[in-house]
């Protein structure tokens, strides 16, 4: 025989009452099982055979063990589909799995801690037990509550064996019947041998009175007893067989286990009619042999049970008749794959329903229009995010991988097949010896630049100023803007880090500025900017500036990785010759501001890579696929333009993250109406009500919050079609990883692609160092500036409004007036220059009293920069993590 586990039904598919009366919603759901047996019964054969060796049985189980409530179904190799079909249609979200066989047995008290028996029927089995239709409740629910006493050392079993019972049973409950109606004596429904003495010697009667039997008028209860005797009788009925054992580490034990079951059996017994009664076994080994064994004999036949009693005694419970959480239930329910799945392309996962195993694969075409996988911590995001760039590596096809944990690529590069080793490419800003290039200002067409340095702009509201609170603001993008155009009109190129530079050095902002052939670009840096500089605050807001580049111009990494002019590798060329890029982002080492530039540094750039495709047709541009973990931390506000404009360029992408929650609401959308194939894991509540729209009606948000590990619920593109919501399982993780191909890999990578640091620290040294004469010359012209403000400046008036749209910049500054204002004819304590910011990161509670407190209390914090001042102009980072002080060398 087979044995078999029943997951039982989601919560998610019990019946609502909806305002019912709850008899009846409990009656509706045990009706549910007479569906079950209705079709079990039909394996009734007929026939000789049958009458010699009867009908096949098979058993319904109620197991606790291991502290947890099991349903398990076994039946005969050839009953396994019936048993499916009939347990499906009952209950469809049910699951059958088969499985090893149980045990609930106690190994430490084995034969002399096990004790047991069988329930059988008290009365004739004519008589009906105490069914759910008279009762009105669940009666299983004393059964469960017996069962839930049972700790992890102990072992209860009941098993019920039912098989269909022979043509004849109703025979007797009929003839009873009519004994009953007709008034002719014994239930029988033979008379006495009285009777039938006198009627040989009795002449005979006419022929009308012969034929009129003598009928007698019933009284109420009997003809209730009539009424449920035939109602029995109007249902397949069953041969049954109950065998209970309990088993613990004590026999005292046991017997406590046992009284619990017995007195939860007795709410099965009616007042008028039947119930069980048990008999204790007196040969243990005998009743264990039996159990195990599920021995049947063909002699039990006197326990016959019809499908409604069944019912009320076996079924599978809802939510609400479960009175504790130790019975085992499916958290999500399974539902059928689409039937027209592809036979080619990249394996998902399974789709498994009622016994069946399904494929799913996505096709090439249909990538096209992006995946998107989101899960909490743990349930196989980033291993089916593994499985599916092992099987492009496998298949030739190019990707990148660009990972913030760095586990995910370690894999990978252990799994690569000798033929791709020359294909791959690992970058990792940790590896200190050998840094790879990076420079986001790097452009291969004029018309790149604009989109490179908006993309940049945006990366800074993501860093510093994600809900657009003004903390960057437009007079910041202004600068930014100018001073990207300006480096990138330079033929030797600049970078990230190089905007400092050309704010605190006029010389070096000049060597730029006669590349420049835009005239806007020009005249910022003519005048504008030098006119800005004659301001109170110019200082200030060069400081300010300049001050969200100091956590990666101090990082060296950072430094030596987005200070290059030149990148080690192009996203172009990877794109069309299908190579491999793996990238190591591991917030663990680069910290997470660092770890989050360089991710959006990645995407901006495959973003300009895949647009300039344009420049060929577009069947010869070559898919490739950007696999993008916790994308949250990498995607800017421009992220649903590259979800509509991506596919049209052959750039797939396939990004996984935690929470709908860390996504603004104009990428959230995105994702919900322009992404293709979505794969939702278990998630929170919150995102269970968001992603519930993409699935419903054939999930809900409780399915969602409940799914295990490793499944989920998935939608897939079919033909450019997207599939009806349905169960998937993950693959476990394929392939085997290498250590030593790993390092290898990494060394070939740092050599081909990686420069060594001594060479890239001098080349950035160089080009950001500055002559002593343009140090002296800046530093007099502060100078000039800061006497000519004390000897009878205009500044700005005290308390002077905020100009309308102004940024909170512009706010911050205005403050800074009014508390530093003086009175006519004082002299403040120290001259206020314009200096750098105070080493305190905006927003943070030091720099609310610095700003708060008056220019006098603050004189000791501003001395004056003279000539003979430090080498060093100390800019105050304000990274999440960076407090530290960045000194920018000036030559």
């Amino acid at each position: 025989m087979v044995p078999m586990i029943i997951h039982l039904p989601p919560s998610s598919d019990d019946l609502e009452s909806g305002g019912r009366d709850e008899r009846d919603v409990i009656e509706e759901v045990l009706s549910q099982a007479q569906v079950m047996y209705n079709i079990i019964s039909s394996t009734a054969v007929k026939g000789f055979k049958s009458k010699v060796y009867g009908q096949r049985h098979v058993s319904f189980e109620i197991v606790a063990r291991e502290g947890l409530v099991y349903y398990y179904t076994v039946v005969p190799v050839v009953l396994v589909d019936v048993m499916r079909q009939a347990i499906a249609a009952a209950y469809p979200s049910a699951r059958l799995e088969e499985v090893e066989e149980h045990t609930v047995f106690s190994e430490v008290g084995k034969m002399s801690g096990t004790i047991g028996g069988e329930f059988t029927l008290k009365k004739d089995y004519i008589f009906p037990i105490a069914t759910y239709q008279e009762s009105k409740r669940d009666a299983s629910r004393a059964l469960l509550n017996a069962l839930s006493a049972a700790g992890r050392e102990d072992g209860v079993g009941i098993q019920i064996l039912i098989r269909p019972a022979k043509d004849g049973w109703t025979k007797k409950s009929i003839s009873e019947a009519d004994a009953v109606t007709k008034n002719k004596g014994k239930k029988s429904g033979f008379g006495s041998s009285k009777d039938i003495m006198e009627a040989l010697w009795k002449p005979p009667q006419s022929g009308d009175d012969n034929d009129k039997p003598e009928e007698k008028t019933l009284t109420n209860l009997e003809r209730a007893k009539v009424e449920t005797i035939e109602e029995k009788t109007r249902y397949p009925g069953y041969e049954t067989l109950i065998r209970v054992v309990v088993s613990s580490n004590t026999a005292a034990r046991s017997q406590i286990l046992l009284k619990n079951v017995i007195s939860a059996f007795a709410l099965y017994d009616s007042p008028t009619y039947n119930g069980f009664k048990f008999t204790l076994t007196r040969n243990v080994e005998e009743l264990v042999t039996s159990y195990i064994f599920r021995f049947f004999p063909q002699a039990v036949n006197s326990n016959i049970l019809n499908t409604v009693e069944l019912a009320t005694l076996f079924h599978l419970p809802d939510q609400k008749n479960i009175p504790t959480s130790q019975v085992q239930r499916q958290m999500s329910k399974q539902v059928d794959g689409p039937t027209d799945v592809m036979e080619e392309g990249f394996l998902l996962g399974y789709n498994e329903f009622r016994g069946t195993k399904k494929p799913i694969r996505l096709s090439t075409n249909d990538r096209r229009r992006h995946t998107y996988i989101i899960g909490q911590t743990g349930t196989g995001k980033s291993v089916l995010l593994e499985n599916l760039a092992f099987q492009d590596m496998m298949d030739g096809k190019g990707f990148a991988f660009v990972d913030p944990h760095g586990d995910s690529v370690e894999a990978l590069l252990g799994k690569v097949p000798k033929e791709r080793v020359e294909d791959v490419i690992y970058f990792n800003p940790g590896d200190m010896s050998n840094p790879i290039g990076l420079n986001m200002f790097d452009y291969d067409t004029e018309d790149q630049k604009d989109f490179l340095v908006q993309e940049s702009i945006n990366m800074l509201y993501s860093l510093y100023d994600p809900g657009h609170t003004g903390i960057v603001g437009p007079r910041l993008e202004h600068i930014f803007r100018n001073a990207a155009l300006l480096l990138m009109a330079d033929p030797a190129g600049g970078t990230f880090i190089d905007i400092p530079k050309v704010l605190i050095d006029q010389d070096y902002m000049k060597s730029k500025l006669k590349f420049v052939k835009d005239q806007s670009v020009i005249d910022f840096w003519t005048k504008e900017f030098p006119a800005s500089q004659r301001s109170n605050e110019a200082g200030e807001v060069v400081s300010w500036v300049v001050s969200k580049f100091g956590p990666f111009i101090s990082n060296d990494s950072m430094r030596n990785v987005i200070g290059q002019t030149k990148g080690g590798f192009n996203l172009r060329d990877i794109m069309d010759n299908k190579k491999i890029l793996l990238v190591n982002l591991s917030k663990g080492r680069m910290g997470e501001m660092n770890s989050k530039l360089m991710g959006m540094i990645f995407v901006m750039r495959f973003q300009a890579a895949a647009m300039s495709r344009a420049d060929i047709p577009e069947s010869e541009r070559v898919d490739f696929s950007l696999y993008v973990d916790e994308f949250q931390n990498f995607a800017t506000d421009s992220f649903e333009s590259i979800l509509s404009e991506a596919r049209k360029y052959r750039l797939n992408l396939i990004m996984g993250n935690q929470f709908m929650t860390q996504l603004t609401d104009k990428i959230r959308e995105a994702i919900i109406g322009n992404v293709g194939t979505v794969i939702s894991g278990r998630i929170g509540v919150t995102d269970a009500e968001l992603m519930v729209k993409r699935f419903q009606p054939v999930f809900e948000a409780e399915d969602l919050i409940k799914m295990p590990n490793y499944q989920s619920v998935t939608s897939v593109m079919i033909n450019n079609v997207p599939s009806a919501p349905f169960s998937m399982t993950f693959v476990s993780p394929m392939g085997q990883t290498n250590n030593q191909l790993s390092d290898a890999l990494k060394r070939l990578s740092a050599a081909k692609y990686g420069r060594p640091r001594a060479v890239v620290e001098k080349e950035i040294f160089d080009r950001l160092g500055a002559a002593d004469k343009a140090k002296k010359d800046r530093l007099e012209q502060m100078r000039s500036m800061q006497q000519s403000r004390v000897g009878g400046g205009a500044p700005a008036a005290p308390g002077a409004p905020a100009k309308p749209g102004s940024s909170f910049l512009d706010e911050w500054l205005s403050k800074r007036q009014q508390l530093g204002g003086q009175q006519p004819g004082t002299r403040p304590t120290t001259p206020p220059i314009a200096a750098p910011l105070p080493a305190t990161p905006i927003g943070s509670s030091s720099a609310q009293q610095s700003i708060s407190q008056p220019a006098e209390a603050k004189a000791g914090l501003e001395p004056a920069i003279t000539p003979e001042a430090s080498d060093k102009l100390h800019l105050r980072g304000e990274g999440k993590n960076d407090d530290s002080e960045v000194a920018v060398k000036l030559r």
